[in-house]
């Protein structure tokens, strides 16, 4: 293994001009600010179901099958909408009754089926689902992560995190079987806290991965090494390399204390770029989108702040020239006056209630 990660290591300084020019690097401070009054032109309304309302907290994948979502926090289980809205079923639930999972720690789309994540203590299972919400095979993965990407050829890849239980290295890579195939990112100090989370992210035909606190996204590439693809300049507001070799728990309250920026989601189309920027200081919290249009290379940043603009809060991709967010009903009925949005669109949400489902937003992505 170590002559493997040597060869990768000697190839990438071999080509370190070359990737120096790719990479797109972006001094934040200095983008240009603009006003979020994007054009909502279309909207889907989730239909409502008994069985469990979805906050404003939420993950979501979604494909031609519709969309697919679940509460971050006491979720009951996976939703799954249609394209147009209609509530399907409950992909599946959590739970300790036959057919349930006990968590639910991450879940990706791939080809026809769903993929569900789920803890089991220093391990996961790899759940495989169909569109009719049945279960097909179940595949343990004799590690921890916090979060995956499956490749169209059958392998997997982990992200495990600073985390003493993920082992000796943050990112890893398996077969279909859940048989290691490779390591990268080592922890050459066995990390004292837990950080982790959602590193994985849908690029113009490519994977794009991202550490939590880092400031750069790097590409997976086919020969199975990291590319870096985009690279953020906060200034100041940069974490710091000594934070990873502090205890984490201690080097976080003094991140908290000092300020830092990090970035929270991330998604690419054959043309645009979002990345969703969080400043955060003492119960302070700040968020701004970041759009670079690469065909061009102008790009500029939004303020969204919670109260005021909370239907564009949540991203979730990119479709064509519009920014897709899913947005929680009453902030939408809350800011109705002060929306920007067609008159159809205007129709639509006339019906939406406080305890309504959250509904898919499509903005129009300024020129």
């Amino acid at each position: 293994m170590k002559k493997v990660l040597t060869f990768a290591f000697l190839a990438l300084l071999g080509c370190e001009t070359e990737e120096e020019q790719s990479v797109k690097v972006i001094n934040f401070d200095k983008v240009k600010e603009i006003p979020a009054a994007l054009m909502i032109e279309k909207v889907v309304l989730l239909e409502s179901d008994t069985s469990e309302l979805l906050s404003d907290n939420v993950k979501v994948q979604y494909s031609n099958d519709g969309f697919f979502v679940m509460n971050v926090t006491n979720a009951k289980g996976l939703h799954h909408f249609s394209p147009t809205g209609q509530h399907l079923g409950m992909a599946t639930m959590i739970g300790e009754a036959p057919g349930q999972v006990l968590n639910i720690q991450d879940f990706k789309l791939q080809g026809s089926s769903l993929l569900v994540m789920t803890e089991k203590s220093d391990r996961i299972d790899l759940q495989k689902i169909s569109m009719q919400h049945k279960l097909e095979t179940t595949t343990e993965i004799p590690h921890y992560a916090f979060s995956f990407q499956p490749l169209d050829n059958g392998d997997l890849w982990f992200y495990g995190g600073y985390y003493i239980i993920a082992g000796d290295h943050r990112l890893f890579q398996t077969d279909g079987f859940g048989k290691l195939k490779s390591e990268l990112l080592p922890n050459a100090i066995p990390p004292i806290g837990q950080v982790g989370g959602d590193a994985f992210y849908q690029g113009n035909d490519r994977i794009l991965f991202r550490e939590p606190l880092k400031n750069s996204v790097w590409e997976i590439t086919a020969q199975d090494t990291l590319k870096e693809a985009y690279r953020f300049d906060f200034g100041d507001n940069t974490v710091p390399e000594e934070f990873w070799e502090k205890d984490l728990f201690k080097g976080f309250g003094e991140l908290m204390a000092k300020g830092f920026i990090d970035i929270f989601f991330i998604v690419e189309s054959d043309r645009y770029f979002l990345a969703d920027v969080n400043t955060r200081k003492g119960m302070d919290r700040n968020k701004t989108l970041f759009i670079r249009d690469n065909q061009s290379g102008n790009q500029y940043k939004l303020r969204v702040n919670q109260e005021e603009l909370g239907h564009f809060y949540l991203p979730i991709g990119i479709e064509g020239d519009h920014l897709m967010f899913i947005a929680y009903a009453p902030y939408l009925i809350k800011n109705s006056d002060d929306l920007n949005v067609s008159e159809e669109v205007k129709d639509q949400l006339a019906d939406l209630k406080e305890e309504s489902n959250p509904v898919i937003l499509y903005a129009k992505i300024p020129e």
